[in-house]
């Protein structure tokens, strides 16, 4: 777990240092990776596990590719779904750990933190609880940075 813990901080440390700043998905974005995880999630209802697979890999690219954290934190609960409902959580509890590890920089990253919150809450689903208080801590972190810029804006008057 503190390995866990230590790579989640250097990710985060990571992000906040080096990459660029990225805004929150649009409704455009949203359209591309929504309609996939519908079909994989209407594929595992019909009990076609190959076509769900593909399907959340499409969504998952898309959300990859909208730079936003909420689709990120969407393929992360569809792969969570897909391994259960195809036996293989072994397998696609990996594939969420990594898009909610990746909706959490990017929600850091944008200063959300409704997003950091909920990727954590993500984490602490999967029963991850040191990603779960990371979380809550950078929330924490955010809150009090908003705070501050608020303060500073309200002493500029």
């Amino acid at each position: 777990m503190r390995q866990r813990t230590r790579t989640m901080l250097l990710l985060l440390l990571v992000a906040v240092i080096g990459l660029p700043w990225v805004p929150v998905a649009s409704a455009a974005d949203r359209a591309g990776w929504a309609p996939g995880i519908a079909e994989m999630d209407r594929a595992l209802a019909r009990g076609e596990t190959t076509a769900a697979i593909a399907a959340w890999r499409e969504a998952y690219v898309a959300a990859h590719v909208s730079r936003g954290w909420p689709g990120m934190l969407a393929v992360g609960d569809a792969a969570v779904r897909a391994g259960r409902a195809s036996g293989a959580l072994d397998v696609f509890e990996p594939r969420a750990r990594r898009a909610y590890r990746t909706a959490m920089l990017r929600a850091h990253r944008q200063a959300s933190r409704d997003g950091v919150l909920a990727a954590g809450d993500a984490f602490g689903r999967l029963g991850d609880r040191d990603a779960e208080r990371l979380a809550r801590a950078e929330a924490a972190k955010l809150d009090r940075r908003a705070e501050d810029a608020a303060r500073r804006r309200a002493r500029a008057f």
